[in-house]
Parts: C-alpha cells; structure tokens; sequence
C-alpha cells in the first residue's frame, strides 16, 4: 500500500467518524433539548470519537516523511498537531472524566493555552519564506501584548476571572494566525495547492473557534441563549474537522512518492 493510499483511508475513517459524531450531537439536541447536564451525560460517544479524529489526523501529520515540503516545514506542522492533540485531549477527555468534573475548568483553561502554542506554531510555519527561514515573526507582538495587557488588568482586579485573561490572548493568537494565513498564497513560498490548504485550513479553524466561543454563553437550561450555544457547540466540529485535515495534507508534496 502506497503512502498516498494509506492516507486515503485514514481520511476516509476520519470521514465515518465525523459524520457519526455529527448525527449523534444533532440526536442529543433533540432528544435533550437545551439541558446541560443531560447534554454531557450523552456526548461520551462523541467526545471519544472526536478525539480519535484528532488522533488519526495526526498520524497523517506523522505519516509525511520524505513526502515533506522540507524538514522545518515538517517540524514546526507535526509540532503544531501534538500540540493540538494535547489540547483536545484537555477538552474532550480529561474535561469529561467523571472523578475530575471539580477540576474540568481547570483543563478547558489548559486545552485553550495549549490551542495558543499551536496558533505560535503555525504563525512560524505560515510566515516563513524560505527552507531555512527561522526569523521571529512581528506579528507574534501582537498576542503577547494582549496577553500583558490581560493580565495586567487581571492583577488590578479590573476583572476577578482569569479565564478572561486567557481566551482574550487565545483570540489574539487566532487572528493573527488568520491574517498570516490568508496571505500565504500571495507570497510564493509554499506551492499554490498547499498555500490554499493552509489558507482554507486557517480560516475554517477560526469558524470553529467563533462557534466555542459563542457555545461559551451559556445560560439557564431551556432559554435562547442555551439553545444557541448549543446549537453552536455542535458546528464547532463541523468546521474543525476540515480545518485539521486541511492543515495536514497542506504539508505534503503535490506528487507523493510511494
């Protein structure tokens, strides 16, 4: 089996997965309605299989070897994909351990910090313009003075939470990481097919991210803004899933050796 056939049929398992943890979230919203807690008693299916899908497009990740675009390009993609197994490791596994439900905010926090070295990751990757570019991007001033301002304002108790502090740098981190990627193709080094996955990567992965942050608004069970955020939470992989698959084919060669 060739390499290209083999990364076929880990798309096409990730496919299966994904269509059955889409129809199973759409089931629980009818079945549950806007209900929290009967919502998290049902989604132990999905949040397994989504973070198998993780999984087994990391493996592609893994699977590029000599079929790299080059050896940093490789490094800083397969770097970015650990990091976002680790996070979703955080938000689908850990969070819904049952013996650790007290500390479950705790790792959602985790899983965001660990989403902000991805986003540092692919700012790296995206803005470099050569095989042996290793230039600290500006645009990484940006995120890291938000996240100083952040905490700033945390430490003069202007807000007492410090989830505020964290998802604010998360979303400096993200638009950034957007903005480097939608200029990609323009700039030449990375071959056109690859330059619009990475861009068509990125900004699927930003849909994602607008749609936790709106299933982050939640209310009392039954009202507008829960069946909002619910509604919401259950696009968030629709969008996810393409965005990573995108991400990772983007690292490989156009004509894949076998």
């Amino acid at each position: 089996m060739n390499k290209k056939t083999q990364v076929t049929t880990f798309i096409i398992i990730v496919v299966i997965l994904a269509i059955a943890f889409f129809i199973r979230d759409w089931y629980v919203f009818f079945q549950c309605g806007a209900v929290q807690q009967c919502l998290a008693d049902s989604s132990h299916f999905q949040n397994y299989a989504k973070f198998a899908v993780t999984t087994i497009i990391t493996i592609i990740a893994f699977f590029i070897g000599k079929n790299s675009l080059c050896l940093r390009d490789r490094i800083f993609l397969q770097a970015g994909f650990i990091m976002a197994l680790c996070a979703d490791f955080c938000l689908k596994i850990l969070h819904n351990v049952v013996s650790l439900f007290e500390h479950s905010g705790d790792y959602t926090l985790l899983g965001i910090c660990f989403f902000m070295v991805v986003q540092a990751l692919f700012i790296f990757r995206h803005t470099r313009l050569s095989d042996t570019d290793d230039h600290m991007p500006w645009i990484l001033c940006i995120p890291f003075a938000v996240m100083f301002i952040c905490n700033a304002l945390h430490l003069f108790k202007v807000y007492e939470s410090s989830t505020i502090s964290i998802i604010g740098t998360y979303a400096a981190f993200l638009i950034c990481s957007l903005v480097v990627a939608i200029q990609v193709p323009k700039k030449g080094y990375f071959p056109g097919k690859n330059a619009k996955l990475i861009k068509l990567g990125m900004i699927l992965f930003f849909c994602c991210d607008v749609c936790v942050g709106i299933s982050l608004a939640s209310g009392p069970d039954h009202s507008i803004l829960q069946v909002i955020a619910t509604i919401a939470n259950n696009f968030v992989w629709f969008f996810y899933t393409p965005a990573l698959i995108c991400l990772a084919w983007s690292g490989y060669k156009q004509q894949m050796q076998k």
